[in-house]
């Protein structure tokens, strides 16, 4: 009997299947054996033979971790030893915007800033908002689960930036330490570090090794596409945004109406 699953781990040639509620392990066979599975791979597997028969299309593809068909990236951003990064950030957004994955962007330990930094920091995430993107604290637990019910998501963000703390948040039986993301789910610090799907909350949380020392490698115009403001009114249309002749996004950077931080971000990332 065929049936529709998820590819939730691959170990070699063993392909760890959830459908609905159980787990099959499969081989792939024919065809299939040239193709490139990856984690988060919708397919089609009979049940009887426990092979994979068909792979649905993907809606995104990311290389490095290797994972498909991601819906959220929590991108876990700390205001506080790790200091708040701007760059951090955008990097996350661009990779975001560029795969179809939607950012949720999570901030914590705003509690032991100081009140000039918070005043700082909220009125950065104020133009973030601003842009479309859901902005919260590690205090609003409940509308987090919300967002994670029913999707694949994956956490980003520096060690540090509390991801384990959130996690404990949303499942206070988990009892994590600080740290211990991936030692919890799965994996112990000394053994081989594969990108798997857990089930957590009524979603697949993505445990994604190398995520908090992410190097976009995009073209120039793919890293441009993915700050959303920047649009396409230059005198150029292969402007790079580098140099003020006719450049749009220069002139808004000059006049306030695009966050300083974002243009410096992008000329970072452009290696500028």
């Amino acid at each position: 009997m065929n049936s529709l699953g998820k590819i939730i781990s691959i170990n070699k040639d063993l392909y760890t299947v959830m459908v609905d509620d159980s787990v099959f392990p499969c081989s792939v066979r024919g065809k299939l054996r040239n193709f490139k599975l990856t984690v988060g791979d919708n397919v089609v597997i009979n049940t009887n033979t426990l092979t994979i028969e068909e792979v649905k299309e993907r809606k995104n593809t990311l290389i490095r971790p290797l994972i498909s068909n991601i819906d959220k990236l929590f991108i876990v951003v700390s205001t506080h030893i790790p200091r708040f990064s701007t760059y951090l950030l955008d990097k996350f957004l661009v990779l975001s915007e560029v795969n179809n994955i939607e950012p949720v962007i999570i901030i914590t330990k705003l509690d032991i800033c100081d009140k000039s930094e918070v005043k700082e920091i909220k009125n950065v995430l104020k133009y973030y908002k601003k842009l479309g993107y859901k902005v919260y604290t590690n205090k609003q637990i409940r509308k987090i689960k919300k967002e994670m019910k029913g999707c694949v998501v994956s956490l980003a963000g520096q060690t540090g930036a509390g991801k384990s703390t959130l996690l404990n948040k949303c499942d206070k039986s988990l009892n994590l330490k600080t740290g211990e993301v991936s030692e919890h789910l799965g994996r112990g610090k000394h053994t081989t570090r594969l990108v798997e799907l857990i089930s957590f909350n009524d979603s697949l949380i993505a445990d994604t090794p190398g995520f908090s020392s992410l190097e976009l490698d995009m073209s120039l115009e793919t890293i441009s596409s993915g700050f959303k403001e920047f649009g396409f009114n230059c005198k150029y249309s292969s402007c790079t945004h580098v140099k003020n002749d006719g450049c749009n996004v220069i002139e808004r950077v000059n006049n306030g109406k695009i966050l300083k931080s974002r243009y410096e971000s992008y000329l970072k990332l452009i290696g500028r």
